[in-house]
């Protein structure tokens, strides 16, 4: 690659005006470009004072929409080609009808992000030799092929370390199987498709699930992942397949942060309360994003209290309330020992009029049975609590007991 030169240009316009863009120093220039979809780039070319500095942007972006017109089609495979014999580094292409991306992207060694939208891959599936050897970031949304084909084309990338897949009904397959030693951070996101999904990836640390609510028979298995460290689960993905909740948890009770979205919550406090059963886990962090909808809400937080004997965070963020019909639950239920917990904050940040029933006592809870206890911090957010509401919380508050002297609760 040609290096940036930093001299400027200093010209003229014909009335005599100066032209202050092309008095720019080149590397500005280029940065300026590499903003700009890539066809409208290279139309600089055009300006005489601009030369083929297109030539330096670092990654090629919104080549625009491919039609069947095989000369457009032409077109984008010579750019692509091109941006190959360049070693690009960054290649981001994004288009709307089929297409097959030139061979040539399959075998660069010089690529490190590569992001493919709708594109098609199936007919490299008997090509050995893909291998993208300096690849660090794939990103295959909507990509269209086969199991061997995705396989493939994540076995050709021996250095990986961040790989996102999107897949729909329109992908063509219904099994994944994603063998990624050197895979460090995954996001599946599943849209509209029942499918299974095996993960082999050794070096796993942050997961991410996304399933759509129109996707519910979705299957996970994970094998040979001994270095999990964040999950984050924005849709229960086994509720309607296995039955029960506690198969996909025991999947995912070795890592240390555990995320819960809104809908998976609510999903999980919506089940009965045989398929409510947990395994233990070596959560260390656990986020729950929830709304308060009665004593199931109540039994599903005191449930993974119970199972998390490593927990030492806990972070709440706390909806709207559905009522506050909550009764005191059984003893066995809220009786537990929390023995590491330090640190617990209940983010009250969805607007809801009133701190009902069944959120005072998950603060009671928290204080009854966290033995090391150090802070609650509760913050009130953008709800409509008047002064004198939030005077009587505190006080209400104030009256519960601490197993943890050390306990310090803050208003914020």
């Amino acid at each position: 690659m040609q290096s940036i030169s930093k001299k400027r240009r200093t010209c003229e316009s014909n009335d005599g005006m100066e032209d202050r863009l092309s008095g720019l120093p080149d590397e500005v220039i280029v940065h300026i470009l590499s903003f700009m979809p890539t066809l409208d780039a290279v139309r600089t070319m055009l300006i005489r004072q601009l030369r083929n500095l297109w030539t330096l942007v670092p990654a090629l972006r919104n080549l625009g929409n491919i039609s069947k017109d095989a000369k457009i089609i032409g077109d984008v495979r010579m750019w692509l080609r091109y941006a190959i014999e360049k070693e690009v580094r960054v290649l981001y292409f994004r288009y709307s009808a089929p297409f097959d991306p030139p061979r040539c992207i399959f075998t660069s060694q010089s690529l490190a992000t590569l992001a493919l939208l709708g594109c098609t891959i199936e007919h490299y599936v008997h090509q050995s030799q893909i291998h993208l050897g300096s690849l660090r970031k794939l990103s295959l949304i909507g990509v269209k092929g086969s199991t061997k084909s995705y396989d493939q084309l994540i076995s050709g990338c021996p250095s990986l370390q961040e790989l996102i897949v999107y897949f729909a009904a329109t992908s063509g397959f219904e099994i994944l199987n994603i063998n990624a030693p050197s895979v460090s951070k995954l996001r599946i996101c599943v849209l509209n498709i029942r499918c299974s999904c095996t993960l082999n990836c050794p070096s796993l640390k942050i997961l991410d699930i996304g399933v759509s609510e129109k996707s519910p028979y979705f299957q996970l298995s994970v094998t040979g992942v001994i270095s999990l460290q964040e999950v984050n689960v924005e849709y229960l993905p086994t509720r309607y397949y296995s039955g029960e909740v506690q198969p996909f948890f025991k999947l995912l009770q070795n890592a240390e942060v555990f995320t819960l979205s809104c809908k998976a919550f609510k999903e999980l406090s919506n089940s009965s309360t045989e398929k409510m059963e947990f395994s233990l886990n070596t959560w260390r962090r656990i986020v729950l994003h929830l709304e308060w909808n009665g004593e199931r809400c109540l039994e599903v937080i005191f449930k993974l209290m119970k199972k998390s004997v490593n927990l030492k965070e806990l972070i709440i963020y706390a909806g709207e309330s559905s009522g506050d019909d909550c009764e005191l639950l059984c003893p066995e239920l809220t009786a537990c020992v929390l023995p590491l917990l330090k640190t617990v904050t209940i983010h009250g940040n969805h607007g809801y009029k009133k701190w009902c029933e069944g959120q005072l006592q998950v603060i009671e809870f928290l204080l009854t049975n966290g033995v090391v206890l150090e802070k609650l911090v509760i913050t009130f957010g953008k709800n409509k609590l008047t002064t004198v509401e939030k005077v009587d919380l505190v006080k209400q508050v104030s009256t519960f007991r601490r197993a943890s002297s050390n306990a310090t609760v803050i208003f914020v």
